[in-house]
């Protein structure tokens, strides 16, 4: 069934994620010391990364959307929010980005606006992760009714968009001059210390801590989700152990925070993949079932109509020998009459389950109707059908099933099957009906001549 990421997770899975987080931290620890380095300026980087960012963010989003809809719990609805916020912020800065859809750098990396924007769609996705944990807290954790989805679900979808107009043309003149912060150097020494930076540290311990305390990693998507945050602490303490753009640590803090959102991306396309493989198996579990004969367990009447059809196509094309046996339950009234419905059922369980031992892999056993069984046997010629029946017939008197007393045949002690057998040549063409027509007059012929025996059909 795959791993269910709703499922308690096993000490196993929590220790694949403490695993994952303490190789994350160990990556930090040996850059931290070395994140002043400089390095060889990658023109492309910025807009792959910002490209990368959004478009993992935008389908993170759309996931926790489809979950919101399926589950109906507001917490998933904002985290959908949260991260469709991220995508469109990031969106608006790369575009913003010169040569990418401005021919010059409209907002330049030290200027107030793109502190602003780095710096609010970080601070918001957190306060939005934080809003979810909070609101599963609360007494709108529950599902949501039909009523309300159809309310709530255009909220969720306008959202993002709304505060990320309100991020981008609202607040910024409502926000001190950030622009003093980077020099045309790129040196950020003073926004690593400014208020924006604790609140952005702030705001990701809050959504970090809450998931963890509100959750308790209950589930394996709530685990990857607290790690997911705990990339992005990892993520602000390089970025602000380095004071210089474009050195060794600036770099690598955008690993982290690649990692922070390809991290919950991946559980999610996982848990599609769980759901998928479940909807999979539930599927061949019905189907099995409704193509089964409840009692007996071999393929139903309706089963054996479609498969014989098949086996005479596919004969057409192979012309391949072809062979139906029509096998009967001698006296199987009588047997109901004396010993009750209970012990009949267990008797055609017990026959039906001798029969199955004796065919192959590809043979089709059905129940036909009542105690009449209809067995197809694909590539078997007259005479292979012929020693097929017959082993099936022995094995069925080797079951020793007490018969009830019959006065014209006293000498039958256990009960035994009559079998009719029927080979079709490739040359003629026949239907299906006239196909069991011809291996039931065989069965007729067996009992006429005194039961518990095989004959073949002699055309």
């Amino acid at each position: 069934m795959g791993i269910d990421l709703t499922a308690p997770p096993t000490p196993q899975r929590r220790l694949l994620v403490a695993v994952v987080a303490l190789a994350m931290t160990l990556v930090a620890a040996l850059v931290f010391h070395y994140a002043d380095g400089p390095t060889t300026y990658g023109a492309n980087f910025r807009p792959v990364e910002l490209a990368m960012v959004s478009v993992i963010s935008g389908v993170t989003a759309y996931l926790l959307l489809l979950r919101f809809y399926v589950h109906r719990t507001l917490d998933d609805g904002l985290l959908s929010v949260a991260f469709a916020f991220s995508a469109l912020m990031t969106l608006y800065r790369l575009a913003m980005l010169p040569g990418v859809l401005c021919p010059l750098d409209k907002m330049p990396a030290g200027s107030h606006l793109g502190v602003w924007t780095w710096g609010a769609r970080l601070t918001g996705t957190a306060l939005l992760i934080s809003s979810a944990m909070l609101v599963k807290l609360s007494r709108w954790s529950p599902p949501l009714p039909p009523t309300s989805m159809r309310k709530a679900m255009p909220l969720v979808l306008l959202s993002p968009c709304a505060l990320t107009a309100a991020a981008l043309f609202l607040l910024p003149p409502w926000i001190p001059d950030l622009s003093n912060l980077v020099t045309a150097s790129g040196n950020y020494h003073a926004l690593a210390h400014s208020w924006i930076s604790y609140l952005m540290f702030g705001a990701w311990v809050m959504a970090f801590s809450l998931v963890v305390i509100v959750t308790r990693l209950r589930n394996m998507l709530q685990c990857w989700l607290a790690l997911s945050g705990y990339c992005y602490l990892l993520y602000l303490v390089i970025v602000f152990s380095s004071p210089m753009r474009l050195t060794l640590g600036w770099y690598i803090s955008r690993f982290f925070e690649l990692s922070s959102a390809l991290i919950l991306l991946s559980a999610l396309l996982f848990e599609v993949f769980t759901v998928k493989k479940r909807l999979r198996d539930l599927y061949e579990r019905a189907y099995e079932t409704s193509i089964r004969d409840g009692l007996t367990g071999v393929f139903s009447r309706r089963h054996f109509d479609k498969a014989l059809q098949l086996a005479l196509e596919r004969q057409s094309v192979t012309a391949s020998p072809l062979s139906l046996l029509m096998v009967d339950i001698d006296f199987f009234k009588k047997y109901n009459d004396h010993f009750g419905h209970v012990q009949g059922d267990l008797c055609l369980q017990r026959i039906a389950s001798s029969m199955v031992k004796q065919l192959r892999e590809n043979d089709t056993l059905a129940r036909y109707g009542g105690e009449e069984f209809a067995i197809i046997l694909e590539g078997s010629s007259g005479a292979n059908a012929a020693l097929a029946a017959e082993r099936i017939r022995n094995a069925v008197a080797k079951l020793a099933i007490t018969a009830p007393p019959v006065e014209s045949e006293a000498a039958h002690r256990e009960v035994s099957i009559s079998v009719g057998v029927y080979s079709h040549s490739p040359a003629e063409i026949i239907t299906p009906e006239e196909l069991v027509r011809r291996a039931d007059a065989a069965l007729y012929e067996a009992k006429r001549h005194g039961r518990d025996q095989v004959r073949i059909a002699n055309d």
